[in-house]
């Protein structure tokens, strides 16, 4: 008895799996470059929903910052650092370890946004003209509040996902598009 496949059957094996690997490669590249913008909402929402937790569990206030140049985002506790960028002329050889200490802190603390997201714009609801989310950072209270605010992520071909963070509930919802407060 002789077992085994022929020459030809082999062929035909091989030659239908090439055909159904070149028919599936473009869906596959669309599923992996539009996943792109999920995977980069899905990090932010990660980071803003640790940092709410982290500020209630020990219960000090946290800023969430935006770097738009590197495309990263980070949060640290709001009370040292941010008046150590400020004001680092009076307390600046003070300052200065602590800050390295904080930058290494912020590294633990940190997402980068995947290849070609972008965060468009970040707005909040209550935040005054004089206060820009974009520089200042957001805040989140010691209870893990924050105000009402928007996130809209981009990607190249500028499709959009708008994050709307709710005040008092934890939990972000995603929506495609843009989208403005009510």
């Amino acid at each position: 008895m002789d077992q085994g496949f022929t020459l030809l059957e082999l062929l035909i094996v091989s030659s239908l799996i090439a055909i159904s690997l070149a028919m599936s490669m473009p869906s596959l590249r669309n599923s992996i470059v539009g996943d792109q913008l999920a995977t980069g909402s899905r990090k932010v929402i990660s980071l803003i929903t640790s940092s709410r937790s982290k500020a209630i569990r020990d219960h000090e206030a946290q800023l969430i910052f935006f770097d738009s140049s590197e495309q990263t985002l980070w949060y640290q506790q709001a009370g040292g650092t941010d008046e150590g960028t400020d004001e680092g002329t009076d307390e600046g050889t003070d300052e200065g370890t602590d800050e390295g200490t904080d930058e290494t802190t912020v590294k633990h603390h940190s997402i980068t946004l995947p290849t070609g997201i972008r965060i468009d714009a970040i707005k909040q609801a209550n935040g005054g003209s004089e206060q820009d989310p974009m520089k200042d950072g957001l805040w989140v209270s010691k209870q893990g509040y924050m105000d009402k605010t928007i996130i809209r992520l981009t990607d190249s071909k500028n499709k959009s996902i708008t994050l709307l963070i709710s005040p008092f509930l934890l939990n972000i919802e995603a929506t495609d598009g843009s989208v403005n407060f009510d």
